[in-house]
C-alpha cells in the first residue's frame, strides 16, 4: 500500500471519528498536523506569534467546520487551505490596521512598496476586479497568483507552501497573468 493511500485512510478515520465528537480524534489529529501545517504558515508570516494565533484560528475553524468536509480523505488538504485563508486574513487585518494608524498620524496612505507593476495594484476596485478575474483560473493558478502577489512571497517559498517545483508556480502565475489580460485587466 502507498505511503499516501495509508495517510489518506487516516485522515479519513481521523475526520470521521471528530465528527463524532471524539476529543482524542482532534488531539491525534492535532499532534499528526501541527509541524505540517506550522511549515505552511510559516513561509507567509515568519513571525512565531502570529504564525501561533493562525494556527489557533486554523484549528478552531477545523474543530467548528468539520461536517462541511465534503470527502474525509483530504482533511489535511482543507486544513492547508483554512490555514492559508487564515493568513492571507491576519495580513490584511494587519496592514489593515497598520494603514489606518499612518492615515490616523498624517492623513495619508502610504504607497505600497513593490517590486513589479502586479504588487502596485493595491485599490480595493481593483483587487475586487483581479479576484474577479482569477476566479476562472484554476485554483492552482489562482493560489500561486494570490500567493506572490498579494502575500508578497518570493517564488521559492511559494513552490514550498504549494508542495510544487518553482517551474510550475512560474507556468502557474504566468497562466494567471494571461488570464488578466484576457479580462483586459491592464496592471
Amino acid at each position: 500500500m502507498a505511503k499516501s493511500t495509508f495517510d489518506e485512510q487516516y485522515y479519513a478515520l481521523l475526520a470521521s471519528r471528530i465528527r463524532e465528537g471524539d476529543a482524542d480524534a482532534f488531539a491525534e489529529l492535532y499532534g499528526a498536523t501541527y509541524d505540517i501545517i506550522y511549515r505552511n504558515v510559516y513561509y507567509i508570516l515568519h513571525n512565531r506569534e502570529d504564525i501561533l494565533d493562525v494556527l489557533q484560528e486554523t484549528y478552531i475553524s477545523v474543530y467548528e467546520n468539520i461536517d462541511s468536509l465534503k470527502i474525509d480523505r483530504l482533511l489535511l488538504p482543507w486544513m492547508k487551505q483554512i490555514a492559508y485563508r487564515a493568513s492571507c486574513n491576519f495580513i490584511r487585518q494587519n496592514r489593515s490596521r497598520q494603514d489606518m494608524s499612518v492615515a490616523l498620524e498624517d492623513g495619508t496612505l502610504p504607497p505600497l512598496a513593490a517590486e513589479d507593476s502586479f504588487q502596485q495594484v493595491y485599490d480595493r476596485d481593483t483587487w475586487a476586479q483581479v479576484r474577479a478575474a482569477l476566479d476562472k483560473c484554476h485554483v492552482r493558478e489562482r493560489q500561486a497568483f494570490l500567493l506572490r502577489y498579494e502575500t508578497g512571497l518570493k517564488l521559492e517559498e511559494v513552490a514550498a507552501f504549494m508542495g510544487v517545483s518553482l517551474a510550475s508556480v512560474k507556468r502557474y502565475i504566468t497562466s494567471a497573468r494571461e488570464a488578466l489580460q484576457r479580462s483586459h485587466l491592464r496592471l
